[in-house]
């Protein structure tokens, strides 16, 4: 199994990127996420990977981190959801959308990516809603930008109150409520939750 590749960022192209390693070039399938923080051709690249093996046919699949790739690794657990699919879901909406979905059980938005039905998108939810730990899935924001990095943690903390059984609308009250310029998504639920403790 190869878990990243680290080498030069040779190609990018509708969906696909070519890194060489060693005078190999390996053609890798990823996400949005991971094209968008891709560097220019010719510069060093990192990203994270899940190789699948089938009869037929050896695919790499690529990720922006390892908490992207975590949950790429879920999705493909769920009985009828393959690599291509559960890559067209990741790509489709931020990764904490599609999380706060599965925990409160809101189909719509997985059933609205690209080849998602109603059905499947149903049994994410079943067989995934129990193994979701939102903390797991809070991203490192490599954003110079203050407000960006505001704007995702409030994002990543509404996703774990929602959670914790509170309604989004009161969730992302608290959130903003408590927000400081520089907080964590771990230190806004923390003291949203104080301050309804209070």
């Amino acid at each position: 199994m190869i878990g990243f590749i680290k080498g030069i960022l040779r190609d990018k192209d509708m969906g696909t990127v070519t890194v060489e390693v060693g005078g190999v070039g390996f053609l890798i399938a990823v996400t949005n996420s991971c094209m968008a923080n891709l560097p220019n051709i010719d510069e060093e690249v990192k990203i994270y990977t899940y190789m699948q093996v089938k009869e037929d046919e050896l695919s790499l699949f690529g990720f922006v981190s390892p908490e992207e790739k975590k949950f790429f690794m879920q999705l493909i657990s769920v009985s009828g959801v393959g690599s291509k699919t559960a890559l067209q879901i990741l790509s489709a909406e931020r990764m904490t959308t599609l999380i706060s979905s599965i925990i409160n059980e809101d189909s719509s938005v997985i059933a609205n990516c690209k080849g998602i039905g109603k059905k499947t998108a149903e049994r994410i939810i079943v067989e995934l809603k129990d193994k979701i730990k939102p903390f797991d899935y809070i991203l490192p924001n490599e954003t110079n930008n203050t407000a960006s990095i505001k704007n995702a943690a409030i994002d990543d903390a509404v996703v774990v109150l929602t959670s914790l059984g509170i309604g989004k609308n009161e969730a992302l009250r608290l959130a903003k409520e408590v927000a400081a310029e520089n907080d964590t998504a771990e230190q806004i639920v923390a003291k949203a939750l104080h301050n309804m403790g209070g």
